[in-house]
């Protein structure tokens, strides 16, 4: 298949971090009437938003699917209805509008696992830690940790830090791992998918913290510490490793049908890298032992602060332009080499049409309008699911959280109207606009001798394109409006294209 509030971090590394300041083209956020703003000031009265808050919020505010689900994993919400075992008639209620419940990668879930088998439901575990994990699983420090000679003024907190190269404390990850999913087995519970947020080290690994430990550097490659980008660079790769070797590779030895993926877990390459929110290209990657790839499709404030000039016109249309190409181009570059690398691997990006990194900033947000309509093109990219970032705390931002949900559950219930082409599909192509581009956005999925294509209009022109759906025949597709929906069909014989209905 292609309250207590669960909060996986948003965070992007310290490297990532303190780029921020130097590559960012703006002295200050800029602001305008005429933008978007996250709706974050206070209510009267405000509280913590719970569980039963959200089934009943879901229940009144999500309409059913009109399109039947399949076998095709439902949407997985990070700010919703807990971990507690829910009555199997709310777990169908989340079902029927393409919603799922998960839960903690504990063996405490398992009673809460076994109703949602009784529901129909799959079994999605989740986990989310950072910082020195597993490293310091390992109760000797000299085992894991930097040393430093006694007289050498470092930054205190350094000491703390992982050495890169030491991975005892990830073996004893492994084996709480096996025995945790092994009380599963003994349990006749299986699990579907663990779907993870480590955030940890070694990708944030502090360079000069590492060249400055005798004991470290005495393990390390030469090569993987010549410069800072060298060791940024291994201390990515090794961090996948890791997470593959000693993640991954035991959850799949319980399960082997599981569904297996770590935040920012992507097939990166030269030809085509995938970016980060400063531009930063990520290092090549292969498959591992993950099932399933994670990319990011965030309006992140990180990188409109990093990435915005002064130059662009400030308005709603280019800000959505801004946001629109940041969201495509991970899953877009990812998918690309997941087609040339590894086609068996899935894909299970995050999504958020509004993430705040920099809260104390005001800056201005993705309309709804194109956040649905760049939702629709990650779902002809070749996607299996969305895990859709809703974070809230209070009432405060409630909204927003709410709409985030609304958003990807109607765009998902859209798509699932062409559910053999997002199950059997080839990807048309995964090209898209520049940060700052009045053009057209297209993407497409062909199946024998139909196809699906979105087709949208950036900017105020709406115009006609001819697309080469199928090798050796071309089709001109003019849009009633800035966007719409074509179904089309090739007759083989003739060599020509029919378009079957245009849906906007």
């Amino acid at each position: 298949m292609a309250g207590t509030v669960f909060l996986f971090s948003v965070a992007f590394s310290a490297a990532e971090e303190s780029l921020l300041p130097a590559q960012s083209a703006m002295e200050q956020v800029p602001e305008s009437p005429d933008l978007l703003y996250p709706d974050r000031a206070p209510r009267e009265a405000t509280r913590k938003v719970t569980a039963a808050d959200w089934l009943k919020i879901i229940r009144e505010q999500i309409p059913p699917l009109t399109h039947p689900r399949g076998n095709r994993w439902p949407l997985l919400i990070i700010a919703g209805v807990g971990f507690e075992p829910l009555p199997v008639a709310e777990i169908r209620m989340l079902l029927e509008r393409g919603i799922t419940q998960h839960l903690e990668l504990k063996s405490s879930a398992i009673g809460a696992a076994r109703r949602l088998k009784e529901a129909g439901a799959p079994v999605i575990l989740t986990d989310g830690r950072n910082g020195a994990w597993p490293y310091n699983l390992e109760k000797d420090k000299t085992q894991w940790a930097h040393q430093y000679p006694a007289k050498l003024d470092v930054q205190p907190h350094w000491r703390d830090l992982p050495s890169p190269p030491l991975f005892r404390g990830w073996a004893v990850a492994a084996e709480q791992l096996r025995t945790t999913l092994n009380r599963f087995r003994q349990e006749q519970v299986p699990v579907d998918a663990i779907w993870l947020d480590y955030e940890n080290e070694p990708s944030t690994a502090n360079y000069y913290a590492a060249i400055l430990s005798p004991s470290t550097l005495a393990l390390m490659p030469p090569q993987a510490v010549a410069d800072e980008a060298s060791f940024r660079r291994y201390s990515r790769q090794l961090w996948i490793q890791l997470l593959s070797t000693y993640i991954a590779g035991p959850a799949r030895e319980m399960f082997p049908k599981v569904s297996i993926t770590n935040w920012v877990v992507t097939l990166s390459s030269p030809e085509r890298p995938v970016l980060g929110w400063m531009n930063e290209p990520h290092p090549p990657m292969g498959a591992t032992l993950f099932t399933a790839t994670n990319p990011v499709a965030y309006g992140i404030d990180t990188a409109f602060l990093a990435l915005w000039q002064k130059s662009y016109r400030l308005d709603q249309e280019h800000v959505d332009q801004f946001y629109s190409h940041i969201l495509l181009r991970q899953v877009s570059a990812d998918s690309a080499n997941r087609q040339q690398q590894a086609p068996y691997l899935a894909s299970i990006p995050w999504v958020g049409r509004w993430v705040a990194d920099h809260p104390d900033k005001r800056v201005p947000i993705l309309s709804r309008e194109r956040y649905r309509e760049v939702l629709r093109h990650l779902w002809l990219r070749g996607i299996d699911g969305m895990q859709v970032f809703n974070p809230v705390e209070s009432t405060a931002t409630l909204d927003m959280a709410v709409a985030e949900v609304q958003d990807a559950a109607a765009v998902y219930d859209e798509m699932l109207a062409y559910r053999d082409f997002l199950e059997k599909g080839t990807v048309l192509q995964l090209a898209h606009p520049a940060i700052q581009e009045d053009a057209a956005l297209w993407s497409g999925l062909r199946l024998q001798d139909e196809a699906i294509v979105r087709l949208f209009w950036q900017g105020g022109a709406i115009g006609s394109l001819e697309i080469e759906p199928w090798p050796g025949s071309k089709v001109t597709l003019s849009s009633p409006t800035r966007g719409a929906t074509f179904r089309l069909r090739r007759d083989k014989k003739n060599n020509t294209i029919e378009i079957v209905s245009v849906r906007r």
